[in-house]
């Protein structure tokens, strides 16, 4: 008798890395919810820009898409973030990055987020706005159950408000710059391509 076929499609793969423990971490995990077209692949690795990188290149062989998601903060310096951005493009490995912290694009779940804050007035805009929601308790990078019931439902909001504002900050360098100078992401806070890796995972409501 002959060996009956299987011709089930296998789910292509998408992976994430990132070096953001927490917040970064649960929001991407919970996102999964929302039936991605991809097997989805969140992964932790303590590591700078360029580190991420380099953890990413192991998995481009395999992976359909594979993306490095981190901060800019005062951490890093515009010496550091080109190579990680140039060595990223060279292998086919895409950045999502948030200055100066991922609460941004927290943020642009509700509104624009598109003035200069530092991290502790970021942490404030969301607590005035779980104030406002009636919660009774202050955003904590670790708990699941806000990201979850305030956050994450409202990604396409955010995808809008994040992508408005990034779009604004390029079309206003392109307009003084030659387009290979490179986008000095590091100069721009507030603001987050993690609308990009969002929209890239085609993701269907629940």
């Amino acid at each position: 008798m002959a060996r009956k076929i299987d011709t089930r499609k296998t789910r292509e793969t998408f992976v994430i890395i990132t070096n953001g423990k927490k917040s970064e971490h649960n929001y991407f995990n919970l996102l999964k919810s929302y039936k991605s077209i991809y097997e989805v692949k969140v992964l932790f690795k303590n590591a700078a820009p360029t580190g991420l990188v380099h953890e990413a290149e192991q998995y481009t062989r395999d992976a359909n898409q594979v993306w490095c998601v981190f901060d800019i903060d005062n951490t890093y310096s515009e010496n550091q973030l080109i190579p990680a951005i140039r060595e990223a493009k060279k292998n086919g490995i895409k950045i999502a990055y948030s200055n100066a912290a991922f609460e941004v694009w927290l943020i642009s779940h509700f509104q624009k987020c598109d003035k200069y804050f530092n991290t502790t007035q970021l942490i404030d805009i969301l607590n005035e706005y779980l104030k406002s929601q009636g919660c009774n308790f202050t955003y904590d990078k670790s708990d699941d159950d806000t990201l979850k019931n305030y956050f994450v439902p409202n990604y396409n909001i955010a995808i809008n408000n994040a992508k408005i504002v990034y779009q604004k900050r390029v079309k206003e360098f392109r307009e003084q710059f030659n387009a290979a100078k490179e986008l000095p992401i590091w100069e721009w806070n507030s603001s987050t391509t993690i609308y990009l890796l969002v929209e890239a995972m085609k993701l269907s409501s629940h």
